[in-house]
């Protein structure tokens, strides 16, 4: 029964958006879709990774990340949530000519397939009250928002690194498409051997989304300041990573619940990876809505497979991410 309320919510929802869709002018918090984490790794600590991001996923996170990768990677994620109703999923390619640049390529995908449409279907009396649904008129249709990117991370001496991403966006909603295009830069700076911070700037020149119908959408930029430190454990053969990311937006969220810094403006993330022997690794962080988060990873040569949960209320249920990446080292 909770999982036939949950899905027949979303599916409203969506129909919503679809009726009002040539109604607005101008949408606002169009980017919710280009927020989602990508990385089992970095979910289950909590999204606290620009200033790690040395691995395929650094595109999404820290594109200036991509320049500690010195081989070529492949990685994978996907992620089921509100009761297996939404599906997430992330493509990313990354390859070093040499250890000063990589090049990166990635695609995230967050769909929703076979929604009921009961627009057509509706029996109305005389008046034009609604006295039921003939199912023999149902309709079905998707929906499905993409984001390619484009990706280059550059080392500037031994300590400096930075990154870019060009982003295609397209979204299509039952019979109508929109496309965009949106630019992030980042930064990251190694203050010792142990010690990283960084910045990164998504959707920096703010992402234009334009709809068939002539409607508009925007997505703002905002701001990831990060941190992270790397305390060895060397009798253990391990090392633990807390890893903390201060969060500055251009608007309101409407999506954040009151936080410790009192407003929508500004969130926080915090998280840490302990790693055992560079096979085992356990994660837990707390996320910018609040969530608490954790995940496990394992890995042999080449390959590392990692898990992330994430805590949801009851109603929609939790969210459980897995990934993989191939790492074809030199």
């Amino acid at each position: 029964m909770r999982q036939r309320s949950a899905r027949l919510l979303i599916q409203l929802l969506i129909i919503t958006v679809i009726s009002s869709i040539s109604a607005q002018e101008f949408r606002k918090y169009a980017g919710e879709f280009m927020s989602i984490d990508v990385s089992a790794r970095a979910q289950a600590m909590g999204g606290a990774f620009s200033s790690v991001s040395d691995d395929v996923f650094a595109a999404f996170y820290n594109p200036a990340g991509l320049a500690q990768i010195t081989s070529t990677q492949l990685g994978f994620t996907h992620t089921q949530q509100f009761l297996a109703s939404v599906n997430y999923d992330y493509l990313g390619f990354v390859h070093s000519p040499n250890e000063d640049r990589s090049y990166g390529v990635s695609l995230i995908r967050l769909g929703i397939d076979n929604i009921k449409d009961s627009r057509a279907a509706g029996i109305l009396d005389e008046q034009g009250v609604l006295l039921g649904i003939d199912e023999s008129q149902l309709d079905k249709f998707n929906s499905a928002d993409y984001v390619f990117f484009f990706s280059l991370g550059q080392r500037l001496g031994s300590k400096f690194m930075l990154g870019f991403n060009a982003k295609l966006v397209r979204r299509d909603l039952a019979d109508h498409t929109a496309n965009g295009l949106g630019f992030d830069a980042g930064a990251m700076y190694a203050v010792s051997d142990s010690w990283q911070v960084s910045v990164m700037a998504r959707n920096v020149t703010s992402t234009l989304i334009a709809w068939d119908t002539g409607e508009k959408e925007l997505v703002t930029p905002n701001l990831r300041f990060g941190t992270s430190y790397l305390v060895n454990l060397p009798g253990l053969r391990s090392y633990f990573r807390p890893n903390f990311d201060f969060i500055v937006q251009a608007e309101n969220t409407p999506n954040l619940t009151e936080n410790a810094f009192g407003n929508n403006l500004v969130s926080g993330a915090l998280g840490g990876e302990f790693v055992v022997n560079e096979r085992l690794f356990l994660r837990g962080g707390y996320d910018e809505l609040q969530r608490v988060n954790f995940g496990v990873g394992f890995s042999i040569p080449h390959v590392r497979l990692d898990y992330a949960f994430t805590q949801f209320d009851d109603e929609l249920d939790n969210a459980h991410r897995i990934g993989i990446l191939i790492d074809f080292a030199r």
